[in-house]
């Protein structure tokens, strides 16, 4: 994550650095506006060569006169003015390691003007971090941010620096302790950089969230979840879909039958369904809840993609077939035993059976009999109807729906269903 271009660095600086002492009128002006410098006898003449060697972009001998001014720095403001310099011909080079070493032996000269010492540790933090060398990345951004350094970048550069750290820390797939501890360090800063920006009303890039999700799934962290979801809120494309909703799977691994179904249709309405396995789940998650109308349903949506081969998954979908034609015989007399029922199970597995075969309107209705008679799970009903409401092109109803279900995993199934309902519909 390069977010700021080390060439930028030396627009900012010399319209910031200190002079060095010389004979160009440039040069005298500057000194007069600067606070005034202490530079040692010896230092003078080696300095000013130096400058010189890099105003004419001669460097080679810019090489030569930088060991010779090195030789004769003693003061800080030797120091300082010898690594601006340094700093001046690494630009020119396009040396970043030289450029590093400039920085870094500014900060280190003690020297640097007060109000330059925020942006100073912020570049050498990302010349560290291009560098590989984390530790000194995650110090010099850290130092960047508690000065008071603007903007973004400054965040989201540690945060990639305890990511990297985190990766390099990896076995194999897995982070170790003390990589799960750096993520952990390094999301907080990620999600205040996308705070900056979203006040600023800037676009935050899809990379940042991206970045988020992956590391904090890596992780292991429930914060996966958050970060997939503003992933899907940024850009509600059928892979952050699948992120969302295939990382919560992961990290809710005692989801009920009934409560992976529900994700299952979500998968399906944003088209996050892509192989054979994930046809199969949800297949054989219907055709086990009495659901064949909708396991035959998905396994033809699987086979005219592309996504399921002609004959496969051929036995259940034999199964499921079998039982159509006297499963949808029965829906009629089910409506009628639904109506006389003294509680709400017979309306919620007839519902149930309408909302597979597409007919939404009618398993609305019988979802909202069944809330009416009771005895029932009102989160899964009120889940359900929002889906029956959401896909018969009732959005207001469906909102109100997911709205009621109470806290834990359902609403949290509520939750992704009613951020699809805020996206366009194609």
């Amino acid at each position: 994550m390069r977010f700021v271009s080390p060439l930028a660095l030396g627009l900012l600086l010399t319209i910031t650095g200190v002079a060095v002492v010389g004979a160009s009128p440039a040069i005298a002006a500057q000194k007069e506006k600067a606070p005034k410098q202490n530079f040692s006898g010896g230092f003078r003449a080696p300095a000013s060569e130096l400058q010189k060697a890099i105003t004419a972009k001669d460097f080679e001998v810019a090489k030569t006169k930088l060991a010779l001014a090195e030789a004769a720095a003693q003061t800080p403001d030797d120091i300082y003015t010898l690594h601006l310099l340094r700093l001046q011909l690494g630009l020119g080079l396009n040396d970043a390691a030289m450029q590093r070493a400039g920085v870094e032996g500014m900060l280190a000269s003690g020297a640097s003007p007060e109000s330059e010492v925020p942006k100073y540790h912020f570049y050498a933090g990302q010349f560290a971090l291009n560098a590989n060398d984390v530790d000194a990345g995650i110090s010099h951004l850290q130092k960047a941010i508690d000065a008071g350094y603007p903007g973004s970048a400054s965040h989201v550069l540690l945060a990639e620096s305890y990511f990297k750290k985190a990766t390099s820390t990896a076995k194999g797939n897995q982070l170790t302790a003390d990589g799960k501890a750096a993520v952990q360090a390094g999301l907080p800063h990620l999600k205040h950089g996308v705070e900056i920006e979203k006040s600023a009303g800037n676009a935050v890039p899809a990379g940042w969230y991206e970045r988020g999700f992956q590391l904090a799934y890596l992780a292991g962290l429930p914060q996966a979840s958050d970060w997939a979801m503003m992933t899907v809120d940024a850009a509600p494309n059928t892979k952050n879909w699948r992120n969302l909703l295939r990382g919560y799977q992961d990290t809710h691994r005692t989801l009920t039958k009934a409560e992976n179904l529900d994700l299952m249709r979500l998968m399906r309405a944003t088209g996050a369904l892509e192989s054979e396995y994930d046809y199969s789940e949800y297949a054989e998650a219907a055709v086990s809840s009495g659901l064949p109308g909708e396991a035959k349903s998905v396994i033809d949506e699987g086979r005219s993609k592309g996504k399921v081969g002609p004959s496969r998954l051929a036995e259940i979908y034999s199964i499921a077939n079998g039982r159509v034609a006297a499963d949808k015989a029965g829906l009629s007399a089910g409506e009628r035993d639904a109506a006389k029922a003294a509680n709400g199970k017979i309306a919620l597995s007839t519902a149930d059976a309408y909302l597979g075969y597409g007919e939404f309107a009618k398993a609305a209705d019988l979802y909202k009999l069944a809330l009416q008679k009771g005895s029932v799970d009102a989160g899964e009903i009120n889940t359900r109807l929002g889906i029956a409401l959401a896909r018969s092109g009732d959005l207001p109803g469906a909102k109100a729906a997911f709205e009621k279900v109470a806290p834990g995993v359902r609403q949290d199934i509520a939750k992704f269903w009613l951020v699809w309902l805020s996206k366009p519909q194609g």
